[in-house]
């Protein structure tokens, strides 16, 4: 592991601020299973489709989804594997931690 240096934990920082939100995790981990629309995302996620485009735009700008067109549609997905490989590193933690030391 290379060391860290101020421009690198600045940059790590804007990511965790991006994923900082419920409904960007739940992107994501919609996303780690398949590419979708946005009109897909908002189906699933239960919202509006101006909520879900505000989100799905955070997170592209943090460079943690991508999209391309396809007819009239945009389809997401994850840039890549560690996306989700982080997102589910995080919730694994915080339900282990649930379970031993319960709810807080």
């Amino acid at each position: 592991m290379s060391t860290m240096n101020g421009d690198a934990i600045e940059r790590a920082s804007d990511l965790f601020k991006a994923l900082s939100e419920p409904n960007r995790l739940t992107i994501i981990y919609l996303l780690s299973l398949g590419e979708l629309s946005v009109g897909a995302l908002t189906l699933k996620m239960e919202k509006t489709q101006s909520a879900v485009s505000h989100q799905l735009k955070i997170l592209k700008a943090a460079r943690l989804v991508k999209s391309r067109k396809e007819g009239k549609s945009r389809m997401y997905s994850l840039t890549d594997e560690h996306v989700y490989q982080i997102v589910n590193q995080v919730l694994t933690h915080v339900q282990e931690k649930e379970d031993e030391y319960g709810t807080v």
